[in-house]
């Protein structure tokens, strides 16, 4: 008897080491690499050969961090398309602790937004100045376009005043990209993210921070157009429009919008997620 106690309480020693081993890896921060150079923001994974992938396996996402002294290059591969939920409408919010927690101190919101023709050409005049006749009708060939925006929001994701957040959405950018089996994401962070979270505490290289991801959800926006039946906010199917401009549609990888009644249905396929993980950026070389 006292044999067999001896070995219940040896396992149960080495069971609670391993757990508290595996504990320890999961938590280890990941590393990110060094920016030679500045990346291209176009959704591909062509800039990405040999670069360390990681895995969140409760969402099939693969991810890797880039980073200079001033920015944080995010690639975001979703692997099952169904854990893209709604995140055409409600966008990525990118959280960043500079002290490796979980707060949501420092967010940028990353959405695309839909405008017409008239729209882009007003922002491209403003952006290039004045554009010929023939371009115009060259843009104006599509009805509207899709373009990527990027704020500051606070830790309920509600935008902050534009004064507050110019320099940390300063650069931001991102785009997606869609294959036949995933979805590509690529962010552009600037690390000045920080800087509004206390005094001398933006992310620095070399130093250790938190990195949150969360999309989904079901908005009162969203819910009250699928009562309406209202297409344009995803009253029908909702999918992924590639790039960061263009006309016509959204690629077929979304999912079927539930019945106007059926709001539990709709509530599943809208599921918010969010994970964090550690990120040690990388120094200079």
């Amino acid at each position: 008897m006292k044999k067999n106690a001896m070995g219940t309480v040896a396992v149960m020693a080495v069971m609670m080491i391993s757990a508290v081993y595996v504990g320890y890896a999961k938590d280890q921060p990941v590393d990110s690499t060094w920016a030679a150079s500045p990346l291209t923001i176009d959704g591909l994974p062509n800039d990405w050969e040999g670069d360390p992938f990681h895995m969140e396996k409760k969402v099939k996402v693969e991810y890797a961090f880039r980073n200079d002294s001033d920015t944080l290059f995010v690639f975001f591969k979703f692997n099952d398309v169904k854990y893209l939920s709604s995140i055409e409408i409600t966008g990525m919010t990118f959280w960043m602790d500079s002290e490796a927690g979980k707060n949501k101190n420092a967010g940028i919101k990353f959405t695309k937004k839909k405008i017409t023709a008239d729209e882009y050409i007003a922002i491209l005049e403003k952006q290039q100045g004045a554009i010929s006749d023939e371009q115009k009708e060259a843009v104006r060939a599509n009805a509207f376009y899709f373009i990527s925006q990027a704020e500051a929001v606070d830790k309920k994701g509600n935008p902050l005043e534009q004064q507050e957040d110019a320099d940390a959405v300063k650069g931001a950018a991102f785009n997606v990209s869609v294959a036949q089996e995933s979805v590509t994401y690529e962010f552009r962070v600037p690390l000045a993210i920080l800087a509004g979270t206390g005094p001398g505490s933006a992310a620095k290289s070399g130093e250790t921070v938190s990195v949150g991801f969360e999309w989904g959800g079901l908005t009162d926006e969203m819910r009250k157009a699928y009562m309406k039946g209202d297409a344009s906010m995803g009253g029908g199917a909702i999918g992924i429009s590639e790039g960061g401009r263009g006309g016509g549609g959204t690629q077929g990888v979304g999912f079927d919008g539930a019945a106007p009644a059926d709001l539990t249905a709709l509530r599943k396929m809208t599921k918010k997620y969010s994970f964090w993980t550690s990120v040690r950026l990388a120094k200079g070389q």
